[in-house]
């Protein structure tokens, strides 16, 4: 019995490969590190199918149907939820209190957030007139984390089904029901919404106007909730349960997931920007789906060789976001493919230094993965 506690700890190949999957994505598409390969590759071909794809790396606008690019940053927030039960059970099979485990996500999230606000912050800049307060995804993630974490350590998983609907109808009543100033209750537009309106409010300057995004009241009682359904996918993995029954209830929660989305999307359309739960949904379905899929084809199947390049990823990454946020791999990069830069132009030129961008980053990964230097937060 202990040795089948034991291999429940242990943390899943699969996870880390969709989180390098997403990583993977998040750079691929060019938003940060200047190493958007699949961006680079896209913009090659002057065809349809081209156009298409280098498309859906692009963010969507307010009630366009949803891009792939738009479930890069709430699939990274999902995959900090399946790990926490694994992180938490470890912590307390080694013996340390809940007094302890609560100092340790205290400091967690402090940290995050502060490395959210040099990431997207320009913190470092030093200049008040460019600091944001709240711009980027570790922020978002330090605050799921919290809300997550103390749901998962005080309630059961019907309490944590409990809590997730609460946060969800909770987000929408205030959204439907509490009018902006000046306007009716429930108006939803770029411009005019209360996420947005109370971000004007609280947070003013110290976010960038020109991101639709909202933050102050969408972070604890929306986005919170992707990381809790990537927790309770986590439960369910970390369970004494059969491969095959745990690959059942990650397609019955995706698929409930999707349904309810759409259901709910009618009344309540899937915004991006401010995170509605019908979005939230739709995220936890797909976040479950791929996870069946990677759980499937990773651990259950046992093919693990194709996905080490994404693991390499995975398993460093914060270390690799942090990186990306800070340096122009670009520039590396060049010193390797400078010349061959100068022999073509146009969209091939930025396709060899985004990939050599790109090896360069996934090359310090691959050193830091042999040398098992993993950077923990």
């Amino acid at each position: 019995m202990a040795a089948e506690e034991n291999k429940a700890q242990q943390r899943l190949v699969s996870l880390d490969t969709m989180r390098g999957f997403v990583m993977f994505l998040l750079l691929g598409g060019g938003e940060i590190g200047h190493a958007g390969i699949l961006s680079a590759f896209f913009a090659l071909f002057d065809q349809p199918w081209a156009k298409t794809l280098y498309h859906q790396l692009q963010y969507s606008q307010w009630g366009d149907v949803v891009h792939i690019k738009d479930l890069i940053r709430p699939l990274f927030i999902f995959v900090v939820g399946v790990a926490m039960p694994y992180s938490f059970g470890k912590r307390l099979s080694l013996g340390d209190s809940k007094q302890k485990l609560y100092f340790h996500i205290f400091q967690r999230v402090m940290i995050l957030f502060f490395l959210g606000t040099v990431a997207g912050g320009h913190l470092l800049a030093l200049d008040p007139s460019k600091f944001y307060l709240v711009n980027n995804v570790l922020e978002e993630i330090a605050i799921g984390y919290l809300v997550t974490s103390l749901i998962i350590l005080n309630f059961n998983v019907r309490g944590q089904l409990v809590a997730l609907v609460t946060l969800l109808l909770g987000y929408w009543a205030l959204i439907a029901l509490v009018p902006v100033p000046g306007y009716e209750a429930g108006v939803l537009t770029p411009k005019v919404n209360l996420p947005r309106y109370i971000d004007d409010i609280v947070l003013g300057e110290l976010r960038p106007v020109k991101w639709s995004f909202t933050w102050v009241i969408s972070l604890p009682l929306s986005s919170s909730c992707i990381v809790l359904l990537g927790a309770m996918a986590g439960n369910l993995l970390k369970s004494m349960r059969s491969p095959m029954e745990k690959l059942k209830w990650l397609a019955g929660v995706s698929l409930g997931c999707l349904v309810l989305s759409f259901a709910w999307s009618y009344s309540y359309p899937m915004l991006v920007a401010i995170t509605t739960g019908s979005w939230v949904l739709f995220v936890g379905a797909v976040g479950f789906g791929l996870l069946l899929l990677f759980y499937l084809i990773v651990d259950v199947w046992g093919f693990r060789k194709w996905a080490f390049f994404f693991v390499v990823i995975g398993s460093n990454s914060i270390a690799v976001y942090m990186a990306a946020h800070l340096f122009d791999f670009r520039l590396i990069g060049n010193v390797f493919v400078g010349g061959l830069i100068k022999l073509v132009s146009g969209p091939w030129s930025n396709f060899i230094q985004t990939l050599a961008a790109f090896a360069v980053i996934w090359l310090i990964m691959l050193w830091m993965y042999r040398k098992k230097s993993f950077i923990k937060v």
